[in-house]
């Protein structure tokens, strides 16, 4: 029998209507003597390792709107009723990302994706996207890093 048993927690995504799961094990007890602000930035880095193992598994690049989006849930110990983030794959037309694709939330109100980009105005900042009245993802400015 375990003394120390391992918790097990599970990153979650919908992705062109393909759910993306991932697990990541800690030690129940590490968890259980830790603060709130530890097991937030623990969680945190679980959705991190998430978005590369997601780009190496399936080819998609999160932002890191969507990547704080992810479901993070502790197998058998506490649930999260909210439904992963449902996601599409969309291209993107103008700007420094034209005929890239990206994934974007196909539910949200106002949709729009931040995506850092190499040929952005900004050094390290992000080109912005947004469908248009067509429905084509279209670029509609850069932006620097620090004003998300």
């Amino acid at each position: 029998m375990d003394d120390n048993p391992m918790i097990q927690f599970r990153c979650t995504s919908i992705i062109d209507g393909r759910e993306h799961t991932a697990t990541m094990s800690l030690k129940r007890s590490v968890w259980d003597n830790s603060s709130e602000q530890w097991r937030s930035e623990y969680l945190d880095s679980c959705r991190e390792r998430y978005r590369v193992w997601l780009r190496k598994d399936a080819g998609v690049r999160l932002t890191d709107q969507q990547v704080a989006d992810v479901s993070v849930e502790a197998v058998g110990e506490t649930t999260d009723d909210s439904p992963p983030p449902q996601l599409v794959t969309v291209t993107l037309f103008g700007g420094p990302l034209d005929g890239s694709t990206a994934p974007v939330e196909i539910d949200n109100a106002d949709p729009w994706t931040a995506i850092t980009s190499d040929g952005c105005t900004y050094p390290g900042g992000r080109s912005v996207y947004a469908p248009d009245d067509t429905g084509r993802w279209a670029w509609r400015r850069d932006i620097p890093w620090d004003a998300m």
